[in-house]
């Protein structure tokens, strides 16, 4: 009994170090490799674009950024992922730096915001990138918390240090079966060396690639699927919960207040203000207005161009992708324009 009750514990073992192991090193989120997000600085800073980065912690990458850019930028946008297509290449005579973070939430944009203030980096112009979901309280954004210390500051209110939160996070991280799953598929590049930033010349890589100024270029599958994989993408979309605008039961007061209230301190430091309002595809938003449980996304647009027309506010594009003209081939997917999507928003329907 005692042999047997040995071997199961050597087994035992064995499979917990092995779960430990590729768990650390192999480290599918980068949740452990606190240098990633500074490497990636780095080669932006350098001069070079930055290309092979996956699953990066995107706030954590703005702040090493921001802290570390010399000269004060133009032009500023902050957005989600649907505005990170928006670069110095529509603001010829301007440095931009583009700070979007995918899924941003209201958090998200006062935070960053709130890092640019505080480095006195405060910009000519900003563009901010206004999502329906920043306003739906269920919207099930939190990845603003790597950078929540901003957001109280802004705020003024006391911070409360989430380092314990998110060592009790990755602690638990170590011994998931589901991480272990992600992060065993980045062993062979660990072993190969392919599982750190890479500084590159060329914008357009096999893999996801950062600019100079904050865009991104898609992997070379993204950017180049066929009509029909986009049309399948966006059915795919709507075929079940549509990103972050579930249970959108109403606007959210307290929300739509911290919007505000972000508007304010802008104006307050002269710097002028632009929405960007990317659409959603067709079938997309035929699907949102044919639903009464999504009635909230034409509130949140309808609401947004009301304060702009009061405080005479520009805005860029409409989730409406009917006034804009456009139909899928405007579009990645069920939620992003391609860069034909976004040089009409700023270059043909601007003038």
């Amino acid at each position: 009994m005692k042999i047997f009750l040995k071997k199961i514990l050597i087994i035992s073992l064995t499979i917990l170090t092995l779960l430990v192991a590729v768990n650390y090193f192999g480290d599918a989120a980068k949740i452990f490799d606190t240098e990633y997000e500074k490497k990636m600085v780095e080669i932006i800073l350098s001069g070079d674009y930055v290309t092979n980065i996956t699953n990066y912690d995107e706030r954590i990458f703005q702040k090493e950024l921001i802290t570390n850019i010399k000269d004060t930028p133009d032009v500023v946008i902050l957005g989600s992922s649907r505005a990170m297509l928006i670069g110095d290449k529509y603001f010829s005579t301007k440095k931009v730096m583009n700070s979007s973070v995918s899924g941003a939430s209201i958090e998200d944009l006062i935070a960053i915001y709130q890092i640019y203030v505080e480095c006195g980096l405060v910009p000519e112009r900003i563009i901010i990138g206004v999502d329906p979901w920043i306003l739906n309280d269920n919207n099930g954004q939190n990845r603003w918390k790597s950078i929540s210390s901003y957001y109280d500051r802004f705020h003024n209110k006391e911070i409360c240090s989430s380092n314990k939160t998110i060592s009790i996070q990755k602690f638990k991280e170590l011994f998931s079966f589901s991480y272990f799953q992600s992060s065993i598929k980045e062993i062979p590049d660990l072993f190969i060396g392919q599982s750190q930033p890479i500084a590159t010349k060329d914008k357009k890589n096999v893999t996801m690639t950062k600019l100079t100024d904050g865009t991104i270029v898609y992997d070379a599958d993204y950017r180049n699927k066929s009509q029909e994989e986009i049309n399948h993408a966006i059915n795919s979309y709507i075929s079940g919960n549509i990103y972050s605008i579930e249970n959108f039961d109403e606007i959210s007061e307290e929300k739509w207040s911290e919007f505000k209230i972000l508007i304010d301190s802008i104006e307050k430091n002269k710097i002028d203000l632009c929405f960007f309002l990317c659409p959603y595809p067709p079938l997309v938003y035929k699907n949102i207005t044919n639903s009464i449980k999504y009635h909230n996304i034409l509130s949140v647009e309808k609401i947004i161009r009301e304060l702009a027309q009061e405080k005479q506010i520009k805005i860029y594009g409409s989730f409406n992708p009917f006034k804009l003209g456009f139909d899928e081939t405007y579009f990645y997917d069920g939620m992003h324009c391609n860069e034909k999507g976004v040089f009409e928003i700023f270059e043909r329907l601007c003038q």
